[in-house]
């Protein structure tokens, strides 16, 4: 119906047009010109207004294929009209702005009916002039009749033009009208689609996709800062449990310790006891018999020798008394001397069981000191990790919150365009004013169309018109400026809100950090108390299921170590068996020297005894033979 209509007007003011030029052509040169003008004009509004439907027909073509939503909105524009593009897509994502309206035609309806005017007033000039001519050239009837006729076709000229350009003007605005019908059609199918199809483009879709986020991105900050506590308080409890595992680990191992110096001194004790004794034992062993054989034989000899020599003399008797004085003299001397001599390797060898007490000490020390400083280290390097760790969680929720500012951030850039669309909307309304000017303009040709001495009420009326234009678009520009205000006070508060939003994430980050940081210190500080404990008492020990693989690795090192000094121990004890066993080796050969040295001093007392009791004998017989002679 719409193209029927289109084409209808389109031919009625080509027609009136042709039959304008036509009646002018041959015989007024100057009114079949402004005719051509006039045609030209209305040409190309009609050629405006046919690329204009055709555009509005590519958006209809489009809308039509719509059955189910569009996923991506650029290819479903592609078929859409160049021009038509850029405004379907903002008005899709919530813009409240109109389709492009036609630019020249309104200016050519109206330049259609100035062209008439101009015929007009062409034709009047001529006329009048005709007129005067006529009426001064002469004086008579014939001559002023051929005069008039002058005059008479230069109101033909002005009413023909009149006529034509009257008529192109009411013809292409009916046009106009119609293709912004036909395009208002389309923006309000457009806008049912945009409520079903397009939905998901749209600006309010978003903004509501927007909010939703923001809403559960502030549920979710509660639910963060009660992990942010939940694990403070892990990491207070795992504090807490570990000092406990570290102080019963250095009870346990200061009690091991104690036990195993304990044993260590008991059995070296009892070792020494025992080589004591058993030395003790084996002189007392090997030097009593002989002494109690030689003291027999030497009773045994006495009294022999002093039943055998009863008949001797006092002098021989004191003899035989000062020998045995020395020789006995003789004996305690040697036996004193070896006993001085057993004394002081008995020290020597207390001095070196004692030297190795000494060193086995030392290296009980040392190992102590090496096991107490790979716990530290372990302790240390245990502490580092946590605390990296705990840096780490710190910069991910940094980067997280960060994460969500950049969001709110750009959710505020959003509003602000938001606010340059509605900018464009307001700066649309005021093109519209434009297109209210085409009233007046019709009134205008209605009134053009009646008589030639209307142009000036014309005139007065489109001054008029003109007027109370400008005085409405000075309300409307005024009401603009009003609802500039607005936005401007709406886009402050969106910035206000946008400001607080992001002095709140700033204010929840700097907590999250204060609290990570007060957690880390809190735990460093419990650390370094716990490490200090443990190395002014001298023992540590680390047990923690998350550093397990490590604690093993020094557990292991304290086992080498201690088996170490263990094998140290063992090999000073065997040292010091050693110099026992070469101690008693000494003192078997110092005992074999002794019993060697006494039996060469029983000898050469039972030789002095033999001879003394030889002589003893002999007497008697030389004193026979004296008195025999």
């Amino acid at each position: 119906m719409t193209r029927i209509l289109f084409g209808t007007a389109f031919c009625l003011g080509a027609l009136a047009i042709i039959w304008m030029g036509g009646i002018f052509l041959g015989s007024d040169t100057l009114g079949f010109g402004v005719t051509l003008v006039i045609g030209a004009v209305y040409a190309i509004g009609a050629w405006e207004l046919v690329q204009f439907r055709r555009a509005t027909n590519t958006l209809k073509l489009t809308l039509s294929d719509v059955n189910h939503p569009v996923t991506d909105l650029v290819q479903w524009l592609a078929p859409v009209h160049p021009s038509l593009q850029n405004a379907v897509r903002r008005r899709i994502e919530g813009a409240n702005n109109g389709l492009p309206a036609p630019v020249v035609t309104p200016y050519l309806v109206g330049l259609l009916v100035m062209l008439g005017l101009l015929g007009t007033f062409l034709g009047m000039v001529g006329t009048l002039k005709g007129a005067v001519v006529a009426l001064e050239g002469s004086s008579e009837l014939e001559a002023i009749r051929a005069g008039l006729a002058a005059p008479i076709e230069g109101l033909g000229l002005a009413f023909g033009t009149s006529v034509a350009g009257v008529a192109a003007s009411a013809m292409l605005g009916l046009l106009s009208t119609l293709s912004r019908r036909e395009r208002l059609q389309a923006s309000q199918s457009l806008d049912t689609k945009i409520g079903l199809e397009l939905r998901q483009f749209s600006g309010h879709y978003t903004q509501q996709l927007a909010f939703q986020a923001i809403q559960d991105q502030a549920q979710s900050l509660p639910a963060v800062a009660e992990q942010l506590s939940a694990l403070a308080n892990n990491l207070e409890q795992m504090g807490e449990r570990i000092g406990e595992r570290l102080l019963a680990n250095q009870e346990s191992f200061q009690g091991t310790v104690t036990e195993l110096y304990g044993e260590l001194n008991e059995r070296v004790d009892r070792a020494l006891k025992t080589s004591l004794v058993e030395s003790a034992e084996l002189i007392s062993s090997s030097v009593m018999p002989m002494a109690e054989n030689t003291l027999a034989q030497l009773n045994k000899s006495a009294l022999e020798t002093q039943q055998t020599l009863t008949s001797n003399s006092e002098r021989q008797m004191k003899s035989l008394n000062d020998a045995l004085s020395a020789s006995n003299a003789e004996i305690q001397t040697v036996f004193k001397a070896n006993l001085a001599q057993h004394s002081k390797t008995s020290d020597s060898l207390v001095e070196a069981v004692n030297s190795a007490m000494a060193s086995a000490s030392q290296n009980l020390q040392s190992t102590s000191q090496s096991l107490i400083e790979s716990f530290s280290d372990t302790s240390a390097q245990w502490a580092e990790r946590q605390r990296e760790q705990a840096e780490q969680l710190s910069s991910t929720i940094s980067v997280e919150l960060q994460r969500v500012r950049e969001e709110e951030g750009t959710r505020g850039n959003m509003a602000v365009e938001r606010l340059g669309e509605l900018e464009s909307v307001v700066a649309g309304h005021l093109a519209t004013l434009g297109q209210a000017l085409e009233e007046p303009m019709q009134r205008l040709i209605e009134t053009a169309s009646q008589t030639p001495k209307a142009a000036a009420q014309v005139i007065e009326k489109l001054r008029g018109e003109m007027t109370k234009n400008l005085e409405r678009d000075n309300d409307l520009l005024s009401e603009r400026t009003r609802l500039m205000e607005q936005l401007d006070s709406l886009s402050k508060t969106l910035e206000q809100s946008a400001v607080g939003q992001r002095e709140a994430v700033d204010a929840l980050i700097e907590r999250s950090a204060d609290t990570l940081s007060q957690v880390g210190e809190q735990f460093g500080e419990r650390m370094q108390g716990e490490s200090t404990k443990l190395a002014a008492v001298a023992e540590h020990f680390a047990s923690s299921s998350a550093e397990i693989a490590s604690l093993g690795d020094a557990f292991n090192a304290a086992v080498t170590l201690f088996s170490e000094s263990n094998s140290q121990l063992i090999e000073n004890l065997t040292r010091i068996e050693t110099s026992l066993e070469q101690s008693t080796s000494r003192s078997d050969e110092q005992l074999k020297y002794y019993v060697a040295q006494a039996r060469e001093i029983i000898d050469h007392n039972v030789l002095s005894h033999q001879k003394i009791i030889d002589a003893v004998q002999a007497q008697p017989t030389q004193a026979a033979v004296k008195k025999a002679s």
